[in-house]
């Protein structure tokens, strides 16, 4: 894919759950549905060029905000259980299987902290049935610093004032070279620089269970890897994938966190529309 197709507009608009969430549908009927979940402090209407890849492909999708962010209802950046965001990744399932025949594929697509709930629910009791997924630049090990009276505050914080906010530390420099990029990033006012101490610990110990139980993953799954990323640890991408049977690891060198907004990322859109040609 040598052109960038540019951002699409949602064929529809809707409340699943009490998320906001926006479907794409292709022209014929759909080969199967993609549920895209979005990373950490930002939100869906930044996927809308990653769903023109979708469509084209000839797939539907479907992408929401995650509670906490974007149109959808909750404090900011908080969570108080970690399993609220894969039920939530189930209800979205249920909704997008709607959209395609009964028997078309469901591919997952996470990007960084929503590659980790596509990996936590994929590994959980209770995976979701779907064909594959798809996760790019996964949060699965934190590269930025954090002191350790930081995250010593987070774990007292989460008990006795989860809410506390911290500053995130996300920097528009740390997530793409592409300078358009970073100045949508900075004037998007759904994007927000806090995270809760209870999401903190919550998300800490997920990757920690992704580690620990990513044997229990059957379905194929691409890993889109940023080489250069400075928030998500790429070396324990690798770890957590080596333990994955079926896993296809893409090692994108020189890209860094948001490798669907980087300069090349015409090159990282040919690796989805392979990965949905092979689901």
């Amino acid at each position: 894919m040598s052109e960038l197709p540019g951002p699409i507009r949602p064929t529809s608009t809707q409340t699943i759950g009490g998320l906001y969430a926006e479907t794409f549908l292709p022209t014929g009927t759909p080969k199967g549905v993609v549920v895209v979940t979005h990373g950490y402090a930002e939100h869906c209407g930044r996927y809308h060029e990653v769903c023109h890849v979708i469509v084209n492909a000839g797939w539907a999708a479907l992408t929401y905000d995650c509670r906490g962010h974007g149109k959808s209802p909750g404090p900011r950046g908080f969570i108080d259980r970690f399993d609220t965001y894969a039920t939530d990744l189930h209800a979205m399932i249920a909704a997008a299987k709607k959209l395609v025949p009964e028997t078309a594929p469901v591919v997952l697509l996470g990007h960084s902290h929503g590659s980790l709930i596509t990996l936590y629910a994929l590994a959980s009791d209770n995976p979701p049935k779907v064909r594959s997924a798809i996760v790019a630049s996964p949060y699965l090990g934190i590269k930025l610093a954090v002191p350790a009276w930081k995250k010593l505050l987070a774990r007292v914080a989460s008990r006795v004032a989860p809410r506390l906010n911290q500053p995130n530390g996300i920097k528009a420099e740390h997530l793409t070279d592409d300078l358009a990029k970073r100045a949508e990033h900075d004037a998007d006012p759904l994007n927000f620089a806090t995270a809760s101490a209870r999401w903190f610990v919550e998300s800490s110990d997920a990757q920690d269970f992704v580690l620990a139980h990513a044997d229990r993953i059957t379905v194929p799954t691409t890993w889109l890897v940023g080489a250069n990323d400075p928030l998500a640890n790429p070396a324990q991408s690798r770890t957590v994938a080596n333990k994955v049977k079926g896993a296809t690891y893409h090692d994108l060198v020189g890209m860094k966190h948001e490798v669907f907004n980087e300069v090349e990322r015409g090159k990282v859109f040919a690796e989805l529309a392979r990965a949905l040609a092979t689901a």
